[in-house]
């Protein structure tokens, strides 16, 4: 039994050690490839709670009316378009975006808040015009980071969508994405945590592997006013007009 105990107090330690060493070539890692975000915001909450339905046939006839002009009042703010100039084009809130993986994905190596890259698998069209063309990379970050380890631990990774541009140069701010959790050995990791410490720290789960071109969506978090009415719009998204900070140099 002291063997067997010290035989598991060394695995035990080698374990930290190995953690020790693997962490602060982590921290490592370029500034420039992870991202500043909101910790407190969850890109993959939902938004909107479900509408409950109410029995209209245990309310008074007050009851109702008051209820209808309270339906008719939300649906009238519904309507009102929100960080949208009036006349101004726009990419409505909660527009889905088909995008895939640039490079390869996995629960093991990527690390919180590090960037990830994607790509639009089609184009966006707004009123006949390409606002988002089929190519167009964006941006998104490691939201959520686990790799598998011992007793089963199963790996899971959550890559939320960050930004993408349009032809004009709008940034378009996103959410939602690609999440995905491993697979746990089940049973036979609690009999070898019953049985052994050192059983159950070879009993492995499984990490999450995406590979390039893993095809998933992200949603459009805002409203997007386009800063162009209907009328200039195709100009606006001519890719042969170029688009950015323009400065005017006087020479002397």
């Amino acid at each position: 039994m002291k063997r067997t105990g010290k035989f598991a107090a060394a695995i035990i330690s080698g374990i930290m050690m190995v953690n020790g060493l693997c962490l602060p070539m982590a921290y490592a890692a370029p500034a420039s490839r992870y991202v500043n975000v909101d910790e407190k915001y969850d890109p993959f909450a939902e938004e909107e709670e479900p509408v409950k339905e109410v029995d209209t046939s245990k309310l008074t006839f007050k009851e109702r009316m008051a209820l209808q002009a309270k339906q008719e009042q939300a649906a009238t703010q519904k309507l009102a378009i929100t960080n949208v100039l009036p006349g101004h084009i726009y990419i409505p809130k909660q527009t889905m975006l088909n995008v895939e993986l640039i490079e390869a994905a996995n629960s093991k190596t990527l690390k919180k808040n590090q960037q990830v890259e994607f790509r639009t698998t089609e184009n966006l069209i707004i009123n006949g015009v390409v606002v988002i063309p089929k190519g167009t990379v964006g941006m998104g970050y490691v939201y959520e980071v686990q790799k598998a380890g011992g007793f089963g631990r199963k790996g899971v990774l959550r890559i939320a969508g960050k930004e993408i541009k349009t032809l004009n140069n709008v940034t378009v701010p996103l959410r939602k994405g690609l999440e995905g959790k491993g697979k746990t050995d089940g049973g036979a990791v609690a009999v070898a945590a019953a049985v052994s410490l050192v059983g159950g720290l070879f009993m492995k789960g499984s990490n999450i592997n995406y590979p390039a071109g893993t095809d998933f969506q992200v949603e459009v978090r805002d409203n997007v006013d386009l800063g162009v009415t209907p009328e200039e719009l195709k100009e606006a998204m001519n890719p042969n007009i170029p688009h950015g900070q323009e400065l005017t140099i006087e020479v002397k």
